[in-house]
């Protein structure tokens, strides 16, 4: 399938790939600071450098029983086990929140923990090892403060995602209503201790707009309606929720869940974002195959591909496009592009 262009200046991104653009065309997401010019032709594309931005809940919570440990164990046994071996292959950073050693529950730290670079793995265990649980849940400004980071970080070339790990619900709000919001602390509650949902999805979809996607994770046991339905949504506004699934995040619910769902983020990451050199620009398309099959377009994200950061040409493999990427590092992945017609002609 091929991929329309509505924008009237040119798009600008990298590609490489071959195929016929002969069905109805869906159209693409104008992007502003453009970066790559459309070249037509046939370009075979390459896999993306990828860094991920871990942005994990250290509230009081995470020290909740998780099976036969708690849940900040949990989570820092299952890094120790998914990570090491993507240390030389994947740049990681981490935002830890909300501050340790700050007696205002809902405080941040004024940066990252760790900046994303390659290598990062034993100082982010050794982060991980090192500090307790405390504190309330800043989702909101967790997000934007990880975003930040990795916009003034980001190169080109390289395919960037939040990872957010939590156990519970956001809050730490002031502008809410104790009155009548949803109360996290029982009965009666401040501001602070209301259900910050509403603001926490927003915030995730703006990033996801702009080009950085969240993968959620949620550590809990799953009986909490609430919590998971709100999870749900922060998977869905994230542009990577899981599909066939109960929900829409990536549910550990135990040690073996939290792993797999570690591993899984790991592999999508490392395996299924590729770059072109090329995007169409006005009225062109662009059409993507896969070992020689063409794969449709999909904005909804179950099959196929849809774009990543089109401004930096990122190609996102999805479904069984994305676990033949996992399975076979030499896949042949190709597109064809043209450009704008009026300017051809």
């Amino acid at each position: 399938m091929s991929v329309n262009s509505s924008s009237t200046r040119s798009l600008f991104t990298a590609f490489t790939l071959s195929l016929c653009a002969c069905h109805p065309e869906p159209k693409l997401v104008p992007v502003d600071d453009p970066v790559l010019l459309c070249m037509p032709g046939e370009a075979l594309l390459t896999r993306a450098n990828p860094s991920v931005m871990f942005v994990i809940d250290r509230s009081g919570s995470m020290s909740s029983a998780f099976g036969s440990t708690d849940r900040w164990s949990a989570l820092t046994q299952g890094l120790t086990a998914t990570l090491p071996s993507i240390n030389d292959t994947m740049e990681l950073g981490a935002l830890l929140f909300p501050e340790t050693g700050k007696v205002a529950q809902c405080s941040l730290p004024t940066t990252v923990a760790l900046d994303p670079y390659v290598g990062n793995v034993g100082p982010l265990l050794k982060l991980m090892n090192s500090t307790s649980p405390s504190g309330g849940t800043p989702t909101a400004e967790a997000i934007d403060l990880a975003a930040s980071v990795v916009d003034a970080l980001s190169s080109q070339r390289t395919a960037h995602a939040l990872i957010l790990a939590t156990d519970g619900a956001p809050d730490c709000n002031a502008t809410l209503n104790a009155s009548s919001c949803t109360c996290l602390q029982g009965a009666t509650c401040s501001s602070l201790q209301c259900l910050d949902d509403s603001r926490t999805v927003a915030r995730i979809a703006a990033q996801a707009t702009a080009g950085l996607p969240t993968y959620v994770i949620g550590i809990q046991d799953n009986t909490d309606k609430v919590f998971s339905a709100v999870l749900d949504r922060m998977a869905v506004a994230g542009g990577r929720a899981q599909t066939g699934t109960a929900h829409s995040y990536y549910s550990a619910a135990s040690q073996t869940e939290l792993q797999s769902a570690l591993s899984s983020i790991r592999d999508q990451v490392g395996s299924c974002i590729f770059l072109t050199n090329s995007v169409p620009s006005g009225n062109g398309s662009i059409s993507v195959s896969l070992n020689g099959n063409t794969l449709a377009y999909d904005a909804s994200g179950l099959t196929g591909w849809q774009w990543g950061r089109q401004s930096n040409g990122e190609i996102v493999l999805q479904g069984s496009a994305c676990t033949a990427a996992i399975a076979n590092r030499n896949v042949a992945l190709k597109a064809v592009v043209t450009c704008d017609a009026a300017i051809v002609q």
